[in-house]
């Protein structure tokens, strides 16, 4: 009675280690397909993000980055802060919750994504031609008051 009880025991555990070591198998063939076709769309994928990204940038350049460039001035560092967050929320709602999630797997993890989109940022950020272009004027125009032309 006890040897039937032990042998259907161990029957029963045999059979959930295949049958788990099946799983964990299927799950694993299942991730490396995944991540080939997430590698051959890669353009596929990156222009959706680069569009969002894009339009993330103009909403959040137009809300809260203009008056400073208009003015040549570069946000401090705590606004900077705040609105490179908002840029990746708002990425983050303009591509959706399935996107996001299938970026965050191509990507690896939530950090390397994140630092995509920074970096994305800050690149547009420091190649602003609205805050470059007057720049440039406040600093001809201090030339021409320094050394005016003589006529």
């Amino acid at each position: 009675m006890l040897t039937n009880e032990l042998i259907a025991i161990l029957f029963t555990l045999g059979f959930c280690t295949v049958f788990i070591g099946i799983a964990v198998g299927v799950s694993t063939i299942f991730k490396h397909y995944k991540r080939i076709h997430y590698m051959k769309s890669f353009t596929d994928y990156r222009a959706i993000l680069e569009y969002n990204m894009e339009k993330a940038y103009e909403m959040v350049h137009k809300e809260n980055i203009l008056t400073y460039s208009l003015e040549a001035y570069r946000v401090d560092d705590d606004d900077y802060d705040k609105i490179s967050k908002d840029f990746v929320r708002l990425v983050g709602k303009l591509c959706g919750p399935v996107l996001i999630r299938e970026f965050i797997f191509l990507y690896g993890d939530i950090d390397n994504y994140t630092f995509n989109l920074l970096e994305y940022f800050s690149t547009r950020y420091e190649n602003d031609e609205i805050r470059n272009t007057a720049l440039e004027q406040i600093t001809d125009s201090d030339i021409d008051d320094q050394f005016p032309e003589k006529s």
